[in-house]
């Protein structure tokens, strides 16, 4: 159904080779800043008998959202799980396929501008992805922007934080870019194998993500497709994220609202 609206190994010396190259620019940081019994079973002598059916629970459900107007309006999902503003020129609609690395009864969607190019992609039930990764693996990561944002996190790993918008590059051959929501610092001493685009939420949401890709590593020149964002310089990548049309993926983003 469619419904139109809308990377210590690499050493403190490459870490600052990469400021070096970015002299006058202010605005990002290297790394993240983060925010400084069971019931026993009842037994009777009596034969066994069949187990009761569990109660079925019913899952909480978002209140109606109204149309924000002004050329933006409101989508939520059938079951009311997760809602966000989006322009009325762009279009929602179900991936059908996700591909692998998600449980079953997730929710998927994919967001068009009206061009028809991909903006940013929903996902709940996201099976956690492997971060093994040996030190000398790892690549310096900057963040471009890291804003708080109101969504539900049961997150209690070390290195979690309270949720927040980010948009992070990781340095290979080229600077690579991505944004999303995230409850976790990318990686220590500003180096990262991978960095994940994800929060985790209550139960009946599981692991979820909204944005560009669920993750983002450093790419070598084979593994570059026609959907990978990547800059020459930090400030060419500054440059694209502070363009207008970046500002409508943001709010639309840090719109999300989930049911918990």
């Amino acid at each position: 159904m469619k419904r139109t609206v809308g990377s210590r190994a690499l050493g403190a010396v490459l870490i600052l080779a990469i400021a070096a190259t970015i002299t006058g620019c202010d605005d990002f940081v290297v790394g993240d800043r983060p925010p400084a019994s069971p019931a026993a079973s009842a037994t009777t002598d009596a034969p066994a008998s069949a187990s009761a059916s569990p109660t079925p629970v019913a899952l909480p459900m978002l209140p109606e959202r109204a149309a924000p107007g002004d050329g933006w309006t409101a989508f939520t999902d059938e079951q009311r799980l997760v809602s966000f503003e989006v322009p009325e020129d762009w279009t929602v609609e179900p991936i059908e396929d996700p591909g692998e690395g998600y449980d079953e009864g997730g929710l998927h969607f994919d967001v068009s501008n009206a061009e028809g190019a991909s903006m940013a992609e929903l996902h709940t039930r996201i099976i956690p992805p492997s971060e093994e990764c040996g030190e000398e693996a790892a690549n310096p990561y900057i963040v471009l922007t890291s804003e708080p944002v109101d969504v539900p996190s049961t997150a209690e790993a070390e290195g979690s934080i309270e949720p927040r918008f980010v948009v992070r590059l990781i340095q290979g051959y080229r600077f690579f870019s991505s944004y999303g929501i995230t409850d976790m610092v990318g990686g220590a001493d500003g180096a990262a194998c991978v960095l994940n685009n994800t929060v985790q939420g209550p139960e009946h949401i599981g692991l979820y993500a909204f944005g560009d890709a669920v993750q983002l590593q450093a790419l070598d020149p084979t593994q570059v497709g026609s959907r990978t964002e990547s800059f020459a310089t930090i400030a060419d990548a500054q440059k694209r994220f502070d363009q207008e049309d970046f500002d409508r993926i943001r709010r639309m983003i840090m719109s999300l609202q989930v049911a918990s």
